[in-house]
Order: C-alpha cells, then structure tokens, then sequence
C-alpha cells in the first residue's frame, strides 16, 4: 500500500472507533500499522456514532459580513473601487472554461466565457456582471441572459435573495424570448434554467431548485459527454441538499447524489483540468469517509485559477481533511492575497467581501494553530479579530465561531497576560464571551490563579442560559456543547494543577466525549483534538502507554497534526518503541515551527 501524508503510528483498530496502541511492539512498525498512519485510511474510521453527530450542513461562514460594520477592517481603500455597472476587465488566471456560443461576437464570447469562469468560482456578483457586459455587446445573445439568471439563484453557499427574484426571472425570460436564434444545447439549457424561476418572491424556493435539477438530468442525459452541461447538472443536483451529500455513515452518498457525483468523476476523467468539476468534487468529497479522492484534482486547482481567489483557497478544504495543514496554510496566504488585491480594485458582493475572503483568514489561522506556527498564528489572529468587530456578529450567527477563534488561537499560542488583557465581548453574544471567558481560564491558570479559572469555567456552563443561546443553536452552532466542552477542559486541567491526577483524567476523558458529540464544521467548532490535553496528563503521569493511545485518538481526530504527533513521539521515546523516529520525521514535515511545542501548553 502506498502512503502518503501517513499521520498516526503503531494504531490496532477495533470496532467502530475503538483504539488500541499495539503494546507488543517489534524491531520495526509493521505494514499493517503504518496503513494505519495514511489518513485515508484514518478518514474511514470517522464514520458511526461519530460520523452521525456530525452537522448536516458544512456550511462554510459565508455570510458573516452582511453587517456593514466590518466595512472599516476589509481591504485597503483605495480612490475607487468597480461598481457593479462599471464594465468589468477581462482578468487573466481565472480557469479555463471555454463554452462555445452561438453568438459571432467576440466580446461577448470573450466576457460569457469570463463570466462561466466565475461562477465556477463562486464569484457570482462579477459573474453576473461579465454576463451584463456580454449582452451589452450581442443584444441578441440568448445564452448570456441564460448566463445572468443563473448566477442570480441559489447556491449551495447562500439561498437566492429576494431582490434576485425579479432581475433573474427578467433575466431568464429574456433569454427564452431570444432562444429561437440559439443553438439546440443553449436552448435546452435556457429551457431548464426557467423550471427555476418564478415571478413570485415569495415563492418556495425548494420545489423550484427541485424542478430544475429534474430538467438538468435530462439536459445532461441529451449531452453526457459535454463537460460543462455534466459540472452544472451535478451543481443543480447539489443545491437541492446543499452540504449534505451522504447518508450518516458518510461513505454511502444519498440516492440522488449518485448519478451527480459519477457525473463529476466523469468529467475529471476526460478532462482533469476543468475547474468547475474540481471545485463541486472538493465539496462532494469533503464531507465523506473518504475526501483524499479529491487530492489528485485539489493539488491542480491553484494553478489553474491562480486569480480566482475562492478557488484558489478551495484545495484547502480537503488537506485540511487529510492532515496537509502547512499546504492548507501556504495555499489560503495565497488566497488572502488574492482576493485582498480583487477587493483593493473592485466593490465586489457583501458575500465576497465579507464572507469568502475572511473565510480564508479563518482557513489561515486553523491550519496555522495545527502546523505549529506561532509566527502566522499571532499574526492572524490580529488580522481576523479586526476583521470581524463586535457589531458585525451582532445578528449573523456565523460570525461567532469565526470570532471566537481568536481566544481560542489565543489560548493555545498566546501569552497569558494578552489574553487577560482583551476586552470582554458583549453580552449579547454569549458564544464569544464564553471563547473569552475560556482564553482566560487557561491563562489563570498558567499563572497559578486556580481560584480565578474555577471561577471562568463556572462562569463558561452559566452562559448556556444566555437568552441568545436558543436562536444560536436553531441556527445549527452547537453552542452549549461547545460551553461543556471549554468548561469540562479548564476542570481538566485544574484537577491536574491540583495534582489529582485520577480526576484530570476523568474530566479529559469526559471532554473527548463531548467533543465527539460536536457537529463537525470546516473550520471545525473546537480548535484542537483534546484527547491532545489527555495523552500530555498521562504523559506527565508516566503512564506512557495510555499517553500514546491518547495522541493516537487525536491524531484519528486531526490527521497529522503537529501537536498530536510531538506528543506520541514523546511517549514512544519513552517507551524506547522503535516507531518513535518515523514519528518524529512525520512531525518534521508536519510542522513549520523552530521550537518544540510546550506539553504544558497541550
């Protein structure tokens, strides 16, 4: 078996997700262990009772900036920005779709073109605007107004707003009106594309989603072997269930995800540079057993649009999966700085704006927080706390996770005195206040204040009552069982002050429980494997061991993470186990820090 990105060493796996480390240990790990260290094989595992708590929705924080008070933190002002009715430039390094249309003229080839690109992005303020520029050049150009209503409706990112309702139905009817003059393909899309729309906005948008994924399946069953009929099919199919693909095993797609799914894997058979297919297989894969099928197509993406920012970020959802956190790192930096140079330019979406590109500094500072790098660590940290203030959370439940990722990064790379130093959130926002309130117990309590981070974690399981607490959680943010999860590890870790180590390790214990029961989100609701704080209690305790079995577990959690693998390094150097080196290699490439982590900071 080849392996690749291996993470954990010496695992035996029982049933379900039951984890022994292998205590007759041999000269060498053998193949059947280090099997066990391919994340794709660990992936597998993440199924069951597990799997199932799970959110049904991976719904990225995409709408974290519809409040108009992160204006202030977004990129540079610049003398002017492009508005929406500027005619756009036609950008270089956005893929390379290439649809032929039935329209002779070049401009509105060149800006149709331009505008698929984009949407295949997620860009789908500058798609619309491309299309704009496109009919302006060929009034008569049916598949363009095609082009505007699709970027106007659903996604699998946003529902369609009701100000879209009227100019996409407009937009659709139009193309209807010009479809005699276009080709069979353009008119069949047209066609289904109108099964979407209606002129009511209060319309149900559910049936209408629905109905065009129906007229799609057989748009796509005329044309099978056209690439970009297959990518917008299998997308159709996708905004039905947005974020939720599989059954709760996670490895058995829901009936009608089969044909879409094989749809893309056809595409990327025949054509294994077609952006849009790779964007869709990243989102069909990640939330599955197995998201490593993505990597061959992820690992191209970048290339292929290195100006598309969205994209360009894209591959990191699936190294994030399969433990390749220094190139989620490097390839999110990359996009950070590409959509702050698109922004510097252009006005762009409040969704873009405010959504996909702080969505890339969250990505930075996770996969940072996982890689062991204080430098990017602290240096994002600053840039996301600025990003989202106070009052931009206020009303957006999506910004809160995203907020509170600040303590958290805080928390593990921080100084104490920085942490007691931030000013308390607003208690209209218990899930931030309680992220603050934990930054602060665990820096109480690496200074020796056990009283006061008794009192933070008291304070963290009160905030549950919060009158807020309710709507966070209707909104789907686990938010009273991240509150026992930072609570249950300040205890944890008081016991363990307190040198009562059998309580420690029943509270730890706890705590691994609760974060199992934890909906899974991509950047995940809780920072870091906590099975992490066990094996470092154990370790500390000399039962060495256990200490292994406990990095293990958190290394099934997080592949490859650099602070699991120290730690089993550590207690297998104890254990004079002969896996130890190849441990220690893996946390060499797994890691870009100088320094070996702190246990106590673990």
């Amino acid at each position: 078996m080849k392996l690749s990105h291996v993470s954990v060493l010496a695992l035996t796996v029982a049933a379900g997700l039951s984890l022994t480390l292998a205590r007759d240990y041999t000269p060498a790990p053998s193949d059947d262990a280090l099997a066990l260290l391919d994340p794709a094989t660990v992936a597998k595992t993440l199924c069951g009772k597990q799997g199932m708590n799970r959110s049904v929705f991976f719904r990225p924080d995409f709408r974290i900036g519809l409040a108009q008070a992160q204006a202030e933190a977004s990129p540079a002002a610049t003398p002017h920005k492009q508005t929406f009715d500027e005619r756009p430039p036609l950008w270089p390094g956005l893929g390379n779709a290439e649809f032929a249309i039935s329209s002779t003229n070049e401009t509105a080839r060149a800006y149709f073109n331009q505008g698929l690109r984009l949407a295949y992005g997620f860009n789908h303020w500058e798609a619309a605007r491309a299309f704009r520029t496109a009919q302006e050049a060929d009034r008569a150009c049916a598949i363009c107004y095609w082009g505007e209503a699709l970027v106007l409706g659903h996604n699998i990112n946003a529902p369609m707003a009701e100000s879209s309702v009227e100019p996409a139905f407009a937009a659709i009817a139009k193309a209807q009106v010009l479809a005699a003059g276009a080709t069979p393909l353009e008119q069949a899309l047209i066609a289904a594309l109108a099964a979407r729309y209606s002129p009511d906005p209060k319309a149900e948008r559910a049936p209408l989603n629905k109905a065009y994924a129906e007229a799609m399946t057989k748009v796509y069953q005329r044309y099978p072997d056209n690439d970009d009929v297959a990518a917008l099919y299998a997308e159709a199919v996708m905004d039905t269930s947005p974020w939720d693909y599989y059954e709760r095993d996670f490895a058995t797609p829901h009936p009608h995800m089969v044909p879409a799914i094989a749809a893309v894997e056809a595409v990327l058979a025949r054509n294994p540079a077609h952006v849009g297919a790779i964007h869709l297989y990243i989102h069909l894969t990640e939330a599955s057993t197995t998201p490593q099928r993505a990597e061959p197509h992820a690992d191209k993406l970048a290339g292929l649009a290195p100006k598309a920012g969205h994209l360009v970020h894209m591959p990191g959802h699936t190294y994030f999966r399969t433990g390749r956190y220094v190139e989620a790192l490097n390839l999110n930096v990359q996009a950070v700085a590409v959509d702050e140079s698109y922004l510097n330019e252009v006005q762009g979406s409040d969704v873009y704006r405010y959504g996909y590109y702080p969505h890339n500094v969250h990505f930075v500072l996770t996969s940072a927080q996982m890689a062991g790098d204080s430098a990017t660590v602290h240096a994002y940290t600053k840039k996301l706390d600025a990003l989202i203030p106070f009052a931009a959370a206020e009303g957006v439940p999506l910004a809160h996770p995203v907020k509170a990722s600040v303590y958290y990064a805080l928390a593990q790379y921080g100084a104490p005195a920085d942490a007691l130093a931030m000013a308390e959130p607003p208690a209209s926002l218990p899930y931030i206040v309680a992220a603050w309130r934990y930054a602060r117990g665990i820096a109480y309590l690496e200074t020796g204040n056990k009283t006061a981070a008794a009192a933070e974690a008291k304070a963290i399981r009160a905030l549950g009552d919060a009158p807020q607490v309710p709507g966070l959680e209707e909104y789907g943010i686990p938010a009273r069982k991240v509150f026992n999860l930072a609570a249950l590890l300040i205890d944890g870790r008081l016991a363990a002050a307190n040198g009562k180590q059998a309580d420690a390790i029943t509270l730890l214990n706890q705590a691994a429980v609760a974060q199992s029961a934890i909906p899974y989100t991509e950047p995940p609701y809780w920072y870091y494997p906590v099975e992490q704080t066990l094996g470092a209690t154990l370790l500390e305790a000399k039962r060495y061991g256990e200490a292994a079995d406990a990095f293990s577990k958190a290394l099934i959690r997080h592949p490859n993470n650099a602070w699991s693998l120290y730690g089993l390094m550590k207690a297998q150097e104890a254990m004079n186990d002969p896996a130890a080196p190849v441990t220690a290699a893996l946390y060499a490439k797994a890691t870009t820090a100088k320094a070996a982590p702190d246990l106590a900071r673990f």
